[in-house]
């Protein structure tokens, strides 16, 4: 419907300018571009919004990208996208409401469907429900496998085989299965190179995080694992560098450690790193 609008718009631009004058065509532009941003309102916000939040200004930016999901128009990916900024933001009942609404409505292609889910699954992760988490994750990832699903459902492996030793077996195929699948991942080398430390196989950790590490991450989350790999391996001085590094990287609503687990590594490596100093 909005594109026979647009046509329609156009053409009465070519039609004026032609039969009737420049000052006619140039009032229809100006009805045209009124036009278009009423149509398209919801993705202006949207962009503004995301614009501003990314720029630093998150509670502005959240601001504009409400008004935009306010207006009933925002698209699917648009949807999807303004609940992991509200996630991110720890805004997690608003988050559940957005998804829930458009996981019912059913409208949405099957990749935002699928993406809506996974949303969902790191709410109710974040909320220790777990073995929810857990199954619509899975679900999600049986429709569409990619690599964001292998990332998360390995992390919700890691929390299931901790609570249910008898699914070590199937946690450890399928972190391999993704890991062979983008082990450029962050998401996915963490849970494999965590995989190996929770096991004390600490070389295999530590040659996951080395590699992950040669790029810089804007996580802390690997600086830290790699760093309790390094603690564990006796070499304090680059685990305090790791650490050091993990304090330097932005904290969100989906990091999965807190800023506290690093602050408190950090003091004990360095007490071990001095101790052995003075040995």
């Amino acid at each position: 419907m909005n594109l026979l609008v647009i046509i329609a718009v156009v053409a009465a631009v070519v039609a004026l300018n032609h039969f009737v004058g420049a000052w006619a065509g140039f009032i229809a532009v100006i009805v045209f571009i009124a036009a278009f941003a009423v149509l398209r309102r919801a993705d202006i916000l949207m962009l503004r919004g995301n614009g501003i939040y990314n720029k630093g200004d998150r509670k502005k930016g959240l601001e504009l990208m409400e008004k935009a999901y306010n207006t009933g128009k925002l698209k699917g990916t648009m949807a999807v996208y303004y609940s992991y900024c509200l996630i991110r933001e720890n805004m997690n009942g608003k988050a559940v409401e957005v998804l829930d609404k458009y996981i019912a409505e059913g409208k949405g292609t099957k990749a935002d469907i699928c993406r809506a889910k996974h949303n969902k699954a790191i709410v109710l992760w974040k909320e220790g429900r777990l073995d929810e988490a857990f199954d619509i994750m899975k679900e999600a990832h049986a429709e569409l496998p990619a690599t964001d699903t292998y990332g998360t459902l390995g992390l919700l492996y890691l929390d299931k085989a901790k609570a249910d030793p008898s699914m070590a077996e199937e946690a450890e195929s399928f972190l391999k299965e993704a890991y062979d699948y983008n082990a450029d991942d962050r998401s996915i080398a963490d849970n494999m190179g965590t995989w190996y430390l929770e096991r004390g196989s600490l070389d295999e950790a530590a040659e996951v995080y080395a590699t992950l590490l040669k790029t810089p991450q804007p996580s802390p989350t690997p600086y830290y694992r790699y760093a309790l790999v390094l603690e564990k391996k006796g070499d304090y001085e680059d685990a305090e560098d790791m650490l050091n590094k993990a304090l330097r990287c932005s904290f969100t609503g989906v990091t999965v450690i807190k800023r506290e687990d690093v602050t408190s590594a950090l003091e004990r490596v360095e007490n071990e790193y001095e101790r052995e100093a003075g040995e």
